[in-house]
Formats: structure tokens, C-alpha cells, sequence
């Protein structure tokens, strides 16, 4: 599999291309660990002007009951603000001017098990001059190009031949990152005998100083199967032709899903998968970047993680990672090191657990090199999903916030950003009403009770019982409000991943209900966000069926990890 758009150029900025399919149950979430962290990211609420408001979140940790969460203001004492099970909240109406931070102190039953503190947070006024990234509908991050050589900016697409497999590199330039042209072809399928029968995956260009030269590095297989599992590696002195210089395999080792990371001293380093992408190797390169020097540490071993990409941020190192799944949505983890050669951090949860329907993708600075506002670019491959009949690619950008090895994000339906600027700002629709409401569901509560669903975890889930459809789940908001965003985080089993036919339906006594919402037409895997205008104090989500790529038969039980809906607090 080649994971892009079969059959048309590609630009290889944003080209992370996988594969591996596996049938197998879905694998344990990462363990929870001894100790935690905390940061939040500042967002807006829809239609207003105050970046005044936080999402804040904290690590789980092994043995804990209950998280108190306390906010200093302007540097003065903590005071507690929620005393909750989960691992996330909002804190809302900021002051302008002012600047907060957050502790965490994490209880396993009476006894303190940890602490943390966050960095500071300043509120501010939205700016002018921002570009919207919309999460719902398809929509393009446009980042400045950072192939600039003098005074020009180079890009460069592939087109396939018309039989299959690579047929040609094409280079673009312009002067000022806007109008592209003066299409040549740089890299020909006749330019040497390894490229007359390939094709390229995990595409990676950068330019090397020392030597003025780019240096293209990729993921090589031939056109046919997917048995060769080498890397490739070509250069050229800006405007001229690619010399391609070889395909291997680094020290020996398989090679599949790869990504070339430039430290700050200017070393750079593979990052692949191996052994069917059971583990993943980083190898540092020859100071001309052009080939391996060596093997540096296995990572990860029999993990079975994908599209690794990785980002140094306050001198520690972050290497974020899809879950081997096909083109399916799931689970992103990522671990930090201090340094480059380990020992690496283990795994950790962090989003829910489907990446918001898409895979872990790109990790980059909105800013090029210097900026400090990062986004995770994660990737929707849905021309692959089965039942959807969609046959697009589509990203979803999830701003990241970072504290002391630990790296957090959330889902946003718009995320505005000015990249010269270094600005990113999250918009929410309304604040979240539902989280630590009394909730209830079809069945009686087991070991995995309905407020699982409501509890700013997206770790821990409601299960109903059997596979008894339809199947509703219901929260008490405690007052009539107005909604306008409900997000869903659904339960998906590897290898039979399913899609969720429900309904929303609102009522204001809990006796008479009104549809406020048909999504029997949904065809998103693992999360869905939902936009509505309804008056209700309680919410049901009844799930009348879900939909089997693989199994003509619906044998799941109904399940929710998590359930988030925002309005207006109407009283």
C-alpha cells in the first residue's frame, strides 16, 4: 500500500506515507506511570475576541483515585479549582494581562502520590491577520516553504508513470513562496536501474549547507510488491539535477516507514521501522547526510509503531507514532529522551484513542526552525477506509503543548494560526458542559460504569452490555442549556474496525425527547464531532447500530470512551 493519492502528484511537505495491516485484537494502551506532568494551551471561544481561556492537561499515574487541580494567579498562592478523576478540564474567563499556572497533586486514597506544576500562561486578545485550518471540512495548513536557497524557494512533485511506480521528480521555484513555476524535471525513472521499476514512500527533502546541496531520503520498494523495505537516498546542488546515489538497507536492517530529523548542531538522523514495523531504529547519518554512519538504538522493539516523526523542544527530544493499523485511525503514543541516544522515556498515551479519526502524522513548528508554537498534522487516509465512499486524504491539525519531557493535545473543530507570526490559537465552541455530570446508560453500570464516559479521560470507557442494539447512553448537563458541539469519541476493535450509526436527542424533563441530530449517515471510524443548536438539559446518544468493514454482522457491544458536549451555561 502507498499511503497518499494513488494515481497524482504528490507534494512531498507534508508526504508520510506507512503500511501494515494487521487483523490482530487492539493492542493495550500505553501503562500510566509513577510519575505526572502538566501544561494547557490557551483557546477562544467561538465568536468572541479573548484568548482568555485554558485546556488543561495532566499525565496519568499509576495507583491514582482522585487529581486535585489548583491555579495560581500573578504568581500568588494556589487555590483549588476541581477536585475530579480525569485527566483533563477547562478553566475559563481568564484576565487579560494576567499570568497563571496550574499544579496537579495526584491522590491514591488519602495518601499524596505526586505533584506538578505547569509552565505560565498569559492571556491575550486575538489578533488580526489569522488563517483558519477547519478540521470539519477539508483544508490545507499552508506553512512557509523552508527550501529556500538565496533568493529562491524550491518544491518538488512526482508523477507516476502511466504503468505504475515513480516516473519523474519535478521542480518548482518562485521568489516569493505564492506563484510557482519553471517546471523541471529533475529525477527520472531512466536516470539510474534502481529507479526503472520503484516507487517511494516517507518522502524527506532538506538542504544541506555545508555542501549546498538537497539531500532526498525515502522509503524504496519497487513498483510491484512491497518486499524490497530499503531506504534511498539521492542529492543535487539547488536548480540542477538529482544524482541518485542508492537504495539499501541501513546495516542490514528492514526498512518501511522512515524520517530524517536535523538536530541543532546540524547532525542529522534516520528514523525507520523495521522487522515488519514490529520496531524502530535511529541511526545517525555521514556529516554530508548522505549515508548511514550508524546504528545509534533500537528505540522501540516489537511495538509495532508507525509514522515516526520527531521534534526537539526545550532541549528534550520527542518522538510521536502511529499504531500500526492500515489506513485505519489509531492510537498515537510518543516517549522523550534528553537526549538523542536515550534512554528513551516509555510510551505514553496522549489524544484519544483513535488520533481524533485519523493517524499520527507530521510534528512541526507553525514557524519554520525558530518557532515555538507546534502542531501535530495528522493524517486521514479515508480513500482506504472501508464503507465511507470517500476517496480522499484529509488532515486534521492538533495543536501540542509541551512540559518537561511530557506532550499533550486536544481536539479543536478550528484552529486559527499566522505563521509568520508564530501564533496558533484553538477555537471552541462554547464551554464544556457535560464533564462530571450525572450520567446514566441503557444498561446497569459494571465495572466500566457511564460516567466513564463523561469523566475527562479519554482513557477509560462505558461498555454496555452484550451486543444489544439500539443501546443509549444519556448525561444530566444539571440545568437546561444551549448546545452547539457534541464529540464523540468511539470505541473501534483492530482489525474489525466499525462505524457508528446513532442519533442525538435532547429533552428538558427527561420525559419527552426531541431528535436533535440524525448521524445515521455517519461514516467516521473513532470520533465524530457533531454541530447542532438545541435547548436541552439532557442529553441521550442512541446508537442504533454500527457498521463492520469486515463482518457483514454487527457483533460489537456498544461502547463510549468518551462523551464531550459545549454550549452556553444559560444560567
Amino acid at each position: 500500500m502507498i499511503k497518499g493519492k494513488p494515481g497524482i502528484a504528490l507534494i512531498i511537505v507534508f508526504c508520510w506515507l506507512a503500511f501494515h495491516l494487521s487483523s490482530s485484537a487492539q493492542t493495550a494502551h500505553a501503562a500510566a506511570s509513577e510519575e505526572t506532568n502538566i501544561a494547557a494551551t490557551l483557546f477562544v471561544l467561538k465568536n468572541e475576541s479573548e484568548v482568555s481561556n485554558a485546556k488543561i492537561h495532566w499525565a496519568p499515574v499509576n495507583g491514582a483515585t482522585e487529581y486535585e487541580l489548583f491555579r495560581s494567579e500573578n504568581n500568588g498562592p494556589y487555590t483549588l479549582l476541581q477536585t475530579l478523576t480525569g485527566t483533563t478540564t477547562d478553566d475559563y474567563d481568564l484576565s487579560i494581562g494576567s499570568t497563571y499556572s496550574y499544579q496537579v497533586r495526584v491522590y491514591g486514597g488519602n495518601s499524596l502520590l505526586t505533584s506538578a506544576v505547569s509552565p505560565e500562561y498569559t492571556p491575550y486578545t486575538l489578533p488580526d491577520n489569522l488563517t483558519t485550518f477547519d478540521n470539519i471540512t477539508k483544508s490545507t495548513l499552508s506553512l512557509p516553504n523552508e527550501l529556500k536557497v538565496g533568493d529562491t524557494y524550491y518544491r518538488f512533485n512526482f508523477e507516476q508513470k502511466s504503468s505504475g511506480g515513480f516516473g519523474q521528480m519535478i521542480q518548482q521555484t518562485s521568489t516569493d513562496d505564492i506563484t510557482y513555476g519553471n517546471d523541471k524535471v529533475v529525477l527520472s525513472y531512466t536516470d539510474h536501474p534502481d529507479l526503472a521499476n520503484s516507487k517511494f514512500e516517507g518522502i524527506n527533502i532538506l538542504y544541506h549547507a555545508p555542501s549546498n546541496k538537497f539531500v532526498f531520503w525515502a522509503h524504496y520498494e519497487n513498483s510491484t510488491d512491497y518486499t524490497l523495505a530499503r531506504v534511498s537516498v539521492a542529492s543535487a546542488t539547488p536548480g540542477e539535477n538529482f544524482t541518485f546515489h542508492k537504495s539499501f538497507r541501513p546495516e542490514g536492517n528492514e526498512s518501511r516507514d522512515i524520517s530524517i530529523f536535523k538536530d541543532d548542531d546540524d547532525s542529522a538522523y534516520l528514523i525507520s521501522t523495521a522487522n515488519n514495523n514490529s520496531d524502530t531504529i535511529l541511526y545517525k547519518l555521514t556529516s554530508d547526510w548522505l549515508d548511514v554512519d550508524h546504528q545509534v538504538s533500537v528505540i522501540y522493539q516489537n511495538q509495532h509503531r508507525e509514522l515516526p516523526k520527531m521534534i526537539k523542544k526545550d532541549g528534550i527530544y520527542y518522538l510521536f507514532s502511529s499504531q500500526a493499523a492500515g489506513w485505519y485511525p489509531s492510537i498515537p503514543l510518543y516517549s522523550s529522551a534528553t537526549s538523542i541516544d536515550g534512554a528513551w522515556s516509555e510510551l505514553r498515551t496522549i489524544g484519544n484513542t483513535s488520533t481524533f479519526s485519523a493517524q499520527s502524522g507530521s510534528v512541526m513548528r507553525i514557524k519554520p526552525n525558530t518557532g515555538n508554537q507546534v502542531v501535530m498534522v495528522a493524517y486521514r487516509w479515508m480513500f482506504g477506509w472501508a464503507g465511507t465512499q470517500n476517496g480522499t486524504t484529509e488532515e486534521r491539525l492538533l495543536p501540542v503543548w509541551f512540559s518537561n519531557g511530557y506532550a499533550f493535545y486536544d481536539y479543536f473543530d478550528q484552529i486559527l494560526y499566522n505563521a509568520n507570526d508564530d501564533v496558533v490559537v484553538p477555537v471552541q465552541n462554547g464551554k464544556l458542559l457535560s464533564q462530571g455530570k450525572q450520567a446514566t446508560a441503557q444498561t446497569a453500570a459494571g465495572t466500566n460504569p457511564a460516567n466513564y464516559a463523561n469523566d475527562g479521560n479519554y482513557q477509560t470507557e462505558w461498555i454496555g452490555t452484550g451486543s444489544s442494539w439500539p443501546h443509549w447512553w444519556k448525561v444530566d448537563l444539571g440545568s437546561v442549556q444551549q448546545i452547539n458541539n457534541v464529540q464523540i469519541s468511539w470505541w473501534m476493535q483492530k482489525g474489525s474496525e466499525g462505524f457508528y450509526k446513532y442519533k442525538i436527542e435532547t429533552s428538558t424533563d427527561n420525559v419527552n425527547w426531541t431528535e436533535a441530530l440524525d448521524r445515521t449517515d455517519n461514516t467516521s471510524y473513532g470520533f465524530t464531532s457533531d454541530s447542532l443548536s438545541s435547548t436541552a438539559r439532557y442529553v441521550r446518544i442512541n446508537m442504533l447500530n454500527a457498521t463492520l468493514h469486515n463482518n457483514p454482522n454487527n457483533w460489537y457491544t456498544p461502547r463510549l470512551w468518551e462523551v464531550k458536549i459545549f454550549g452556553t451555561e444559560t444560567d
